[in-house]
């Protein structure tokens, strides 16, 4: 064996040797929290560690698919649950977005498209390193106040990025920021779904997808994402009775 094949063959080893952190095993990170925006369709909250870490399978459950990563700098951050010990978690996430935290939780492999990072981590705990986090845990939640309007028109364009343009339907004003107006989401098909506000109904105007694609008056309205032909949906929220 040559000085430099024998140097690469220690090199792969250390990067999954025992230093590596085993999927499904309780650990501890350090990092920024920041929001991945994926061209306006979808957005996800992430951890941008300090220093680089490698994972390894986890070996009691056995899984051939598992693969253990190297030099992993970015992993996308969720709380799992629906209790209010779990809705509170998530919120203190939120909260910490933009800040350096402590975080523990549990990694695992990416195992649908909702997940957009090849490492996951399954957050338990999270708490601020600085100051500046630790006030921002304090301050006063921002919530957003829709304007109160009879009707309003929203306009998307879907392209390389997603675009939303929402409006006062009498006044034409435009109402801000859009996509509160307009709320979507994208599930793990790359398909986006779009809606109006709580309390509105929608209603069709006029979409470029040949039979009119899966938008529908009051029902579903959805279109892929990062379509190779532009999209150009637009509707109208009307006030419920």
């Amino acid at each position: 064996m040559s000085k430099c094949t024998a140097l690469l063959f220690i090199s792969v080893v250390s990067g999954f040797g025992h230093n590596c952190i085993q999927y499904g095993t309780p650990t501890r990170l350090a990092g920024r929290l920041f929001v991945r925006d994926q061209s306006g369709y979808n957005q996800f909250i992430a951890l941008q560690l300090q220093q680089p870490i490698c994972t390894s399978r986890d070996r009691r459950k056995g899984l051939e698919w598992e693969r253990g990563e190297t030099g992993v700098r970015e992993i996308q951050a969720g709380v799992y649950g629906s209790d209010e010990a779990s809705d509170a978690l998530r919120d203190r996430l939120e909260r910490l977005v933009g800040y350096q935290v402590k975080v523990k939780g549990i990694l695992f492999p990416a195992q649908s498209g909702y997940h957009r990072t090849n490492v996951q981590l399954g957050v338990e705990s999270v708490d601020a390193i600085d100051p500046a986090g630790q006030q921002a845990l304090h301050a006063p939640a921002a919530k957003f106040q829709p304007k109160e309007v009879a009707a309003y028109d929203v306009t998307i364009n879907a392209a390389r990025r997603l675009m939303i343009e929402a409006q006062d339907a009498a006044f034409k004003a435009p109402l801000i920021p859009a996509d509160q107006y307009a709320p979507h989401w994208m599930t793990g098909g790359e398909v986006v779904y779009v809606n109006c506000l709580d309390g509105y109904e929608r209603r069709l105007i006029s979409t470029t997808e040949e039979n009119r694609g899966i938008c529908f008056d009051g029902d579903l309205c959805g279109f892929s994402a990062f379509p190779q032909k532009p999209i150009i949906i637009k509707f109208r929220c009307i006030k419920k009775p």
